[in-house]
């Protein structure tokens, strides 16, 4: 387990090994982290541990479970009670069971909305720019 500057851990969440939180991370109550695939009692598999790997502003809301292994980008945004199972690009709004991406997050965590390929937050009017080739956002200014 690493955690990072300025990592807040709410109520009831068992951060494990193999679990890096990069600065900012935000962890919401009683959310949940995996280190194995296919766990069994009778059998150690403290080899086979996955890395997890929450980026820089990353907030996880609380309950949600994320499957080790995946990634969650900066800024992104996971929903209460979502589990993920699959990683998560930066800035991205993540929710459902499976999990998956709903909109965009501005840095500051509002709601973005696109018109064409760009955005601007209401608040706080940072602006993003869409490519559609991967459907991912960048940050411009």
């Amino acid at each position: 387990m690493e955690l990072g500057e300025g990592v807040k851990i709410q109520n009831n969440v068992s951060v494990y090994t193999g679990v890096v939180c990069e600065d900012g991370v935000f962890l919401g109550p009683s959310c949940v982290f995996t280190n194995v695939i296919n766990p069994r009692a009778f059998i150690e598999r403290k080899n086979e541990y996955r890395r997890t790997l929450l980026k820089q502003g990353a907030s996880v809301g609380a309950n949600a479970t994320i499957v080790c292994g995946r990634s969650i980008g900066r800024y992104a945004l996971v929903g209460a009670g979502s589990v993920v199972t699959k990683d998560v690009p930066d800035y991205a709004l993540v929710y459902g069971v499976p999990a998956r991406i709903r909109g965009w997050v501005c840095r500051c965590g509002e709601t973005l909305a696109f018109s064409g390929v760009s955005a601007s937050c209401p608040a706080c009017g940072k602006q993003y720019r869409k490519h559609e080739t991967d459907d991912t956002i960048q940050e411009m200014n």
